[in-house]
Protein backbone atom coordinates (compact mmCIF):
# COMPACT_ATOMS: atom_id res chain seq x y z
CA UNK A 1 0.00 0.00 0.00
CA UNK A 2 2.95 2.27 0.43
CA UNK A 3 3.55 5.24 2.86
CA UNK A 4 0.71 6.54 4.69
CA UNK A 5 0.77 9.75 2.82
CA UNK A 6 2.81 8.62 -0.33
CA UNK A 7 0.20 6.89 -2.07
CA UNK A 8 -3.60 8.29 -3.43
CA UNK A 9 -5.90 5.79 -2.01
CA UNK A 10 -8.93 4.28 -4.05
CA UNK A 11 -11.95 6.16 -2.89
CA UNK A 12 -13.93 3.54 -1.34
CA UNK A 13 -10.72 2.14 0.80
CA UNK A 14 -9.68 5.67 1.73
CA UNK A 15 -13.51 6.72 2.86
CA UNK A 16 -12.97 3.58 5.13
CA UNK A 17 -9.22 4.60 6.32
CA UNK A 18 -10.46 8.10 7.49
CA UNK A 19 -14.25 7.61 7.81
CA UNK A 20 -14.67 10.50 4.97
CA UNK A 21 -17.91 9.97 2.59
CA UNK A 22 -16.79 8.59 -0.58
CA UNK A 23 -18.86 11.30 -2.27
CA UNK A 24 -16.03 13.41 -1.73
CA UNK A 25 -13.64 11.47 -3.66
CA UNK A 26 -15.96 11.31 -6.56
CA UNK A 27 -17.98 8.77 -5.86
CA UNK A 28 -21.33 8.74 -6.63
CA UNK A 29 -24.10 7.18 -3.87
CA UNK A 30 -25.86 4.17 -5.24
CA UNK A 31 -29.29 5.34 -4.48
CA UNK A 32 -28.48 8.48 -6.48
CA UNK A 33 -27.85 6.74 -9.26
CA UNK A 34 -30.74 4.11 -8.80
CA UNK A 35 -32.90 6.57 -8.96
CA UNK A 36 -31.09 8.78 -12.03
CA UNK A 37 -31.41 5.32 -13.99
CA UNK A 38 -34.99 5.34 -13.08
CA UNK A 39 -35.93 8.80 -14.27
CA UNK A 40 -34.61 7.78 -17.52
CA UNK A 41 -36.33 4.55 -17.61
CA UNK A 42 -39.87 6.54 -16.67
CA UNK A 43 -38.62 9.22 -19.89
CA UNK A 44 -37.86 6.41 -22.10
CA UNK A 45 -41.14 4.77 -21.38
CA UNK A 46 -43.03 8.52 -21.87
CA UNK A 47 -40.90 8.82 -25.23
CA UNK A 48 -42.02 5.68 -26.42
CA UNK A 49 -45.47 5.99 -25.84
CA UNK A 50 -45.49 9.79 -27.29
CA UNK A 51 -44.31 8.13 -30.58
CA UNK A 52 -46.64 4.94 -30.66
CA UNK A 53 -49.38 7.76 -30.59
CA UNK A 54 -48.12 9.85 -33.15
CA UNK A 55 -47.57 6.95 -35.78
CA UNK A 56 -50.53 5.16 -34.96
CA UNK A 57 -53.89 7.17 -33.53
CA UNK A 58 -55.46 3.79 -33.36
CA UNK A 59 -53.64 3.17 -30.48
CA UNK A 60 -55.91 6.17 -28.34
CA UNK A 61 -58.42 3.82 -28.30
CA UNK A 62 -56.68 1.23 -26.56
CA UNK A 63 -55.45 3.49 -24.02
CA UNK A 64 -58.86 6.24 -23.23
CA UNK A 65 -59.59 5.87 -19.84
CA UNK A 66 -56.11 4.24 -18.56
CA UNK A 67 -53.76 6.95 -19.88
CA UNK A 68 -53.88 11.15 -20.44
CA UNK A 69 -51.90 13.65 -20.75
CA UNK A 70 -51.80 14.02 -16.77
CA UNK A 71 -49.81 10.75 -16.77
CA UNK A 72 -46.53 12.29 -18.38
CA UNK A 73 -44.86 12.85 -15.36
CA UNK A 74 -41.57 14.56 -17.31
CA UNK A 75 -43.35 17.96 -17.64
CA UNK A 76 -41.96 18.58 -21.58
CA UNK A 77 -43.55 15.44 -22.21
CA UNK A 78 -46.97 16.56 -20.23
CA UNK A 79 -46.82 19.62 -22.54
CA UNK A 80 -46.66 17.64 -25.77
CA UNK A 81 -48.62 14.93 -24.65
CA UNK A 82 -51.61 17.24 -23.76
CA UNK A 83 -51.05 19.04 -27.57
CA UNK A 84 -51.16 15.35 -29.28
CA UNK A 85 -53.97 14.04 -27.22
CA UNK A 86 -55.75 17.59 -28.16
CA UNK A 87 -54.70 16.68 -31.60
CA UNK A 88 -56.30 13.49 -31.94
CA UNK A 89 -59.57 15.06 -30.13
CA UNK A 90 -59.49 18.02 -33.28
CA UNK A 91 -59.30 14.65 -35.44
CA UNK A 92 -55.42 15.33 -36.45
CA UNK A 93 -52.41 15.42 -34.66
CA UNK A 94 -50.35 18.34 -36.28
CA UNK A 95 -46.34 17.92 -35.36
CA UNK A 96 -45.68 21.34 -37.53
CA UNK A 97 -47.88 23.10 -34.86
CA UNK A 98 -47.02 21.32 -32.04
CA UNK A 99 -43.76 22.00 -32.29
CA UNK A 100 -44.18 25.79 -32.81
CA UNK A 101 -44.85 26.05 -29.54
CA UNK A 102 -41.21 24.83 -28.30
CA UNK A 103 -39.41 26.98 -30.74
CA UNK A 104 -37.82 29.40 -28.50
CA UNK A 105 -35.81 26.57 -26.66
CA UNK A 106 -33.57 24.48 -28.98
CA UNK A 107 -33.39 22.13 -26.73
CA UNK A 108 -37.07 21.30 -26.01
CA UNK A 109 -37.74 21.59 -29.92
CA UNK A 110 -35.08 18.90 -30.71
CA UNK A 111 -36.39 16.50 -27.63
CA UNK A 112 -40.01 17.31 -29.14
CA UNK A 113 -39.18 16.79 -32.42
CA UNK A 114 -37.42 13.47 -32.15
CA UNK A 115 -40.61 12.08 -31.12
CA UNK A 116 -42.01 12.73 -34.34
CA UNK A 117 -39.17 11.75 -36.11
CA UNK A 118 -38.51 8.53 -33.76
CA UNK A 119 -38.78 5.36 -35.92
CA UNK A 120 -40.08 2.41 -34.71
CA UNK A 121 -38.77 -0.82 -36.05
CA UNK A 122 -41.42 -2.99 -36.60
CA UNK A 123 -45.26 -2.16 -35.93
CA UNK A 124 -47.18 -3.42 -33.74
CA UNK A 125 -48.28 -6.62 -35.63
CA UNK A 126 -46.30 -8.95 -33.74
CA UNK A 127 -46.49 -10.23 -30.31
CA UNK A 128 -42.91 -8.98 -29.17
CA UNK A 129 -43.97 -5.15 -29.65
CA UNK A 130 -47.85 -5.92 -28.57
CA UNK A 131 -46.21 -6.91 -25.51
CA UNK A 132 -44.12 -3.58 -25.43
CA UNK A 133 -46.55 -1.80 -25.58
CA UNK A 134 -48.39 -3.21 -23.03
CA UNK A 135 -45.62 -2.97 -20.54
CA UNK A 136 -44.75 1.01 -21.61
CA UNK A 137 -48.68 1.73 -21.18
CA UNK A 138 -49.03 0.13 -17.82
CA UNK A 139 -45.00 1.63 -16.73
CA UNK A 140 -46.23 5.35 -17.60
CA UNK A 141 -49.18 5.12 -15.42
CA UNK A 142 -47.92 3.11 -12.27
CA UNK A 143 -45.18 6.50 -13.00
CA UNK A 144 -47.45 8.76 -12.97
CA UNK A 145 -49.43 6.91 -9.59
CA UNK A 146 -46.07 6.58 -7.53
CA UNK A 147 -45.60 10.50 -8.87
CA UNK A 148 -49.06 11.32 -7.54
CA UNK A 149 -48.86 9.16 -4.61
CA UNK A 150 -45.65 11.45 -3.35
CA UNK A 151 -47.48 14.70 -3.70
CA UNK A 152 -50.82 14.01 -2.36
CA UNK A 153 -52.30 16.66 -0.42
CA UNK A 154 -54.98 14.89 1.33
CA UNK A 155 -56.90 11.70 2.29
CA UNK A 156 -58.86 11.29 -0.47
CA UNK A 157 -56.64 11.55 -2.81
CA UNK A 158 -54.36 9.08 -1.40
CA UNK A 159 -57.16 6.43 -1.13
CA UNK A 160 -57.99 7.41 -5.06
CA UNK A 161 -54.59 6.87 -6.20
CA UNK A 162 -53.87 3.21 -3.60
CA UNK A 163 -56.99 2.26 -5.18
CA UNK A 164 -55.50 3.16 -9.23
CA UNK A 165 -52.79 1.00 -8.16
CA UNK A 166 -54.64 -1.80 -7.37
CA UNK A 167 -56.33 -1.89 -10.41
CA UNK A 168 -53.19 -1.16 -12.64
CA UNK A 169 -52.11 -4.55 -11.23
CA UNK A 170 -55.18 -6.35 -12.74
CA UNK A 171 -55.03 -4.36 -15.70
CA UNK A 172 -54.96 -6.14 -19.10
CA UNK A 173 -53.93 -4.43 -22.04
CA UNK A 174 -54.69 -5.49 -25.30
CA UNK A 175 -54.71 -4.26 -29.36
CA UNK A 176 -56.64 -7.13 -30.64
Amino acid sequence: MGSRYGTALPGTQAARETGISGEIYGEKPKTFQKKKDREEGIRQSERLLLTWLIEDPRLFDKIQGIIGPEDFVKPLYRRAAQMVFEGHENGEVSPAAILNHFIDDEGNYKEVAALFNASLNDSLSNEEQKKAFADTVMKVKKSSLDYQSRTASDLNELQRIIREQAELANMHISLD
